[in-house]
């Protein structure tokens, strides 16, 4: 016989008020710039459960709130009690969020008990930072910063090769239209989140894992003991996600592809990248990305070749 309403409300009921309970986290970031690492190293630690990808503020909420218009206009000749109103909107959001938030919890299989963060990682939530701080004004954000040459890179690995542009075309778009809008969105929203705002940069964390760990539990809260960075780093390591390939190990049709950094200078043209270093050369520099060639453009692909080489044959 299957359960009715009232069998599965008490227990939702104890859900959410556990979920309420915990610290919440939002990892955000331009898509192929190291958000899914920060996951997995954070998911592993004993305390916190973060997955992904919830896509709260990027889908969910817009489409509520197209249902909750296309009420009220059905209701316009209604009694006005009868309309659903702003402050209902974000209730209903954040109780569908925190449905999904306590699902995050249970399929994870820790003690409820022995937690002190929940999170959710959504590249997108970049452009939305706004609507989830008037969710959850309490929570914490981690932005992941990436090298715009090498977010581009991975990104036509994962999504150019089906996209209707060539390569360099696809390139340039990311590089000068999809990076700088993601890098830009939640910067402009960071004074407002004040100490709960934080960023990363994916090649402090690549250069020195521990210390960089170590700083984001404190920043979290939870245990920031050898013990626990260990277990972040063994449950977010490169090589437990990608079919046990060392970094550098590369595997173009694999999400977890090359785990390295600088692997644009294997596939980039030097002409392009000027180009589009070029367009973008104050936000580089902001987060400490020297814009410059140097002698690194000019050498050999990993297979032998020269970058204009390697890059014509991705075209």
């Amino acid at each position: 016989m299957g359960s009715t309403i009232e069998d599965i409300y008490p227990q939702w009921r104890r859900s959410i008020e556990a979920v309420g309970r915990l610290d919440k986290l939002f990892i955000v970031g331009c898509a192929k710039s190291g958000t899914t690492w920060l996951q997995n190293l954070l998911h592993a630690h004993p305390q916190m459960v973060v997955r992904g990808e919830g896509c709260f503020t990027y889908q969910l909420v817009p489409l509520l709130s197209q249902a909750f218009g296309a009420f009220n206009k059905h209701q316009h000749d209604k009694d006005p009690i009868t309309h659903m109103r702003d402050a209902e909107l974000l209730l209903t959001a954040r109780t569908l969020i925190d449905s999904q938030f306590a699902r995050y919890i249970s399929e994870s299989r820790k003690q409820a008990s022995g937690l002190r963060v929940v999170g959710d990682k959504t590249p997108q939530h970049t452009i939305s930072l706004p609507a989830l701080h008037q969710l959850y004004p309490k929570a914490k954000f981690i932005n992941m910063i990436r090298d715009p040459r090498d977010v581009a890179t991975s990104a036509w690995f994962h999504f150019g090769r089906n996209d209707q542009r060539g390569f360099e075309e696809y390139i340039r778009y990311f590089m000068t239209q999809v990076w700088p809008l993601n890098v830009n969105a939640p910067a402009q929203v960071a004074a407002q989140l004040g100490p709960r705002y934080r960023t990363i940069r994916y090649e402090d964390l690549h250069a020195d894992e521990p210390v960089q760990l170590r700083d984001l539990l404190q920043f979290l809260g939870v245990d920031d003991s050898d013990a626990a960075v260990r277990a972040c780093m063994e449950g977010g390591s490169f090589k437990r996600h990608s079919r046990g390939r060392e970094r550098g190990q590369t595997d173009n049709d694999h999400f977890y592809r090359s785990g390295t950094v600088g692997d644009w200078q294997n596939h980039l043209p030097v002409s392009l990248i000027q180009a589009c270093c070029g367009s973008i050369k104050p936000l580089m520099q902001e987060y400490g990305y020297d814009n410059g060639l140097h002698e690194q453009a000019d050498a050999p692909g990993q297979d032998g070749r020269s970058t204009q080489t390697v890059a014509g044959r991705r075209r």
